[in-house]
């Protein structure tokens, strides 16, 4: 008789379950390390504006922008991390449970807000048409985040608020997963008599997750409050460059 815990009976959605889960965890700190430069930039915003945000947003391109890095540290991981996620949800559906938890939420909203940001932010500028004219990299600084903000301020602030609050709480929600995963989060717990909300709540999550998210958003108002100095000529091109995604085709 065969056992049906042996490996012969497990079924295939059971063998490509915990394969998916794996590719998750390790794409997840590559994210992380990259989110961690990439949003620098903006919060240090509160104490050197938009000059000191173009700087460390210059010097973080020399991490993920690079031929080799941007492909293998940035969009490789996302895309394996995305997929697997995508995935592993399917698979959990096909079992019956339908994903309702604020990790799934969050994914799934920063799956459709990404594309979009990366698209206006790394694939349109490189448009070699009129008015674009294909804006490089010492082109591309904070003055454009600084020019979306101001001349369309209603969705833009709309887009940065909502993709980095679903992107913090993803990273949060998600590093507790991992913790539990690798049997850290039960070492990291502290209990305590004075405690009314436990370590691990939704509560605290959701704190921290804001108390993360406060000093982008704040930097980002540094920007918008900025004043606005540009060519002529350089306003038309970053207006092209927005003009090309739909989200700013619309009247």
């Amino acid at each position: 008789m065969t056992d049906a815990s042996s490996p012969r009976s497990l079924s295939f959605r059971q063998r490509l379950l915990p394969l998916i889960t794996l590719s998750s965890h390790v794409s997840a700190p590559f994210i992380t390390t990259f989110l961690l430069i990439h949003l620098s930039a903006p919060a240090l915003a509160n104490v050197g504006g938009s000059s000191l945000s173009s700087q460390v947003m210059l010097l973080g391109r020399e991490y993920y922008q690079t031929s080799l890095a941007e492909p293998y540290l940035v969009l490789g991981p996302l895309a394996v991390h995305a997929l697997s996620g995508v995935i592993r949800r399917a698979l959990i559906i096909i079992r019956g449970a339908l994903p309702t938890t604020t990790l799934s939420f969050t994914a799934y909203t920063v799956l459709l807000l990404l594309p979009i940001h990366i698209g206006i932010h790394r694939i349109l500028p490189q448009t070699t048409t009129p008015p674009v004219l294909s804006l490089g990299p010492s082109e591309l600084d904070y003055s454009f985040v600084q020019y979306g903000l101001q001349r369309w301020p209603a969705r833009t602030w709309a887009m940065y608020a909502v993709l980095v609050g679903a992107a913090i709480t993803h990273a949060v929600e998600g590093s507790r997963v991992l913790m539990g995963n690798l049997g850290l989060e039960s070492a990291l717990k502290k209990p305590s008599s004075n405690s009314v909300v436990p370590m691990n709540s939704k509560v605290r999550r959701k704190i921290l997750a804001a108390a993360l998210a406060l000093p982008i958003l704040s930097g980002l108002y540094v920007v918008y409050k900025e004043r606005l100095y540009l060519f002529a000529d350089m306003g038309r091109r970053l207006e092209g460059v927005y003009r090309l995604s739909w989200i700013y085709n619309m009247q």
